[in-house]
């Protein structure tokens, strides 16, 4: 539980860097002017309003009900509506608390774009990471796996160096299902929420 989270702390934080485009009609776009979006809010500073207006567009970026349901993949089928809605409210809370604590951390890193190409049902666009202050440090690769929800694109998975963010929570998630149910997975998810960590 703790690799996952913290893994997902870490990708969703690299999204952010401060690249003005307009516009959002293609998944190149939508990942752009979100970072121009976000990275302006940042630097705002922490104000209860502020923080709000980030995880407004926190909400926009991520298709909720797509990660959850791939995190649980077939547990997904056996769970009830109750018991989904709950996963997934906690999930969403778990990452966005893991986002919130690493936006100041994305300053030092920019973010140079390649190419986006057709990709499971979607579009994968390909980034950079590279620290700003420390050119020695090895750039990240990070992919955003985007497709369209009605008419807004929303970010269903993210790669880094090759790693996915929800073939992660899929394994974690079925390892501990299988060994101890449902029920425990909740009740660590929920420990970790209580516990104001997001490691």
């Amino acid at each position: 539980m703790k690799k996952v989270l913290w893994f997902g702390s870490l990708v969703v934080a690299l999204v952010l860097s401060p690249l003005a485009v307009a516009g959002s009609d293609t998944p190149l776009e939508f990942v752009k002017s979100r970072q121009t979006e976000l990275s302006t809010l940042v630097k705002k500073g922490g104000s209860s309003e502020n923080k709000k207006k980030i995880e407004n567009v926190f909400d926009a970026i991520l298709d909720y009900d797509t990660l959850a349901q791939r995190s649980l993949r077939d547990h997904w089928s056996e769970r009830t509506d109750a018991e989904r809605r709950e996963f997934q409210d906690v999930l969403k809370q778990l990452v966005q608390r893991a986002y919130r604590k690493n936006l100041d951390r994305t300053l030092d890193y920019d973010v140079s774009f390649g190419e986006t190409s057709q990709a499971d049902e979607g579009y994968l666009v390909r980034t950079v990471a590279q620290n700003r202050k420390n050119a020695r440090e090895e750039p990240i690769s990070i992919d955003y796996s985007l497709h369209k929800v009605g008419s807004d694109w929303k970010i269903r998975d993210i790669v880094t160096e090759g790693s996915s963010l929800v073939s992660n929570y899929q394994q974690q998630f079925n390892r501990i299902i299988k060994k101890d149910g449902f029920p425990e997975l909740m009740r660590r998810m929920k420990k970790r929420l209580a516990s104001g960590s997001s490691e």
